[in-house]
């Protein structure tokens, strides 16, 4: 089972709901950028050679206390869920502000620990290398905020990447401000082409995920979506002129 840790970094599967919060609509989860979370895996073989992966996220209902998530027994959660297999996935911190259009199942507690099931993966393999692209329904849309830092991969062939979580079980240094950092840190052992850029965004940008993304993983242990830039996002926007009386 310790393939599976490598594998399930790399297939963080979040459709979010709502917190209880008046601020936040039906779907919607707002103030994520730099918020820990912790996921749980459970693995199932309905199929051989394929697995099922169900994923369990603390998002929207505590932000993984320290205590709680190392005193999760794995074995415990096998027996709570039926599972094959059990498997941490975090500490986890967001780059994303926003997740908009999810959906996910009601609390309940794991080995001491309240999550929520928020997806289901039925998958080929266990170890994916980085750089690897994976494909996960998801409905969700990525947001992030006017000011934010967008970081992201680009391949040799133009296709580009969006960094959503970090995790520093790798690399302790790691933090939101210095992720821009990534682009000279050997450690990312980019391929032959591949590049790793910062923009700093002028405008909101959000990023869809119509029924199914696209997705990888570094070798730190980051998450990424693939994108495109909206239609038009680095259009100028052109000021209103002022009326002369």
């Amino acid at each position: 089972m310790k393939r599976i840790v490598a594998f399930l970094v790399a297939v963080t599967a979040v459709i979010a709901l709502a917190p209880q919060a008046a601020s936040a609509k039906v779907g919607t989860l707002t103030g994520l950028y730099n918020a820990r979370y912790c996921e749980i895996f459970t693995v199932t073989m309905p199929d051989p050679p394929g697995f099922q992966v169900d994923v369990y996220n603390t998002i929207g209902l505590n932000d993984c206390p320290a205590d709680q998530w190392e005193a999760v027994d794995y074995n415990e959660v096998k027996a709570q869920t039926g599972a094959l297999g059990a498997q941490p996935n975090g500490p986890r911190r967001w780059l994303i502000d926003t997740i908009a259009g999810g959906k996910a199942g009601e609390p309940l507690t794991l080995s001491g620990l309240e999550v929520r099931h928020v997806g289901v993966l039925t998958v080929p393999s266990l170890s994916p290398a980085p750089y690897t692209e994976l494909k996960i329904a998801r409905t969700t849309t990525w947001v992030y905020n006017k000011g934010r830092n967008v970081n992201f991969l680009v391949s040799p062939e133009g296709k580009r990447y969006a960094l959503q979580a970090y995790t520093t079980n790798i690399d302790k240094t790691l933090r939101a401000k210095n992720i821009p950092s990534l682009a000279t840190n050997e450690a990312m052992a980019l391929p032959e082409g591949w590049s790793f850029r910062t923009i700093k965004l002028k405008k909101q940008l959000r990023l869809p995920a119509p029924g199914l993304a696209t997705i990888m993983r570094d070798p730190l242990g980051g998450t990424y979506q693939k994108f495109k830039w909206p239609k038009n996002f680095f259009k100028p926007v052109k000021k209103k002129s002022k009326k002369r009386h």
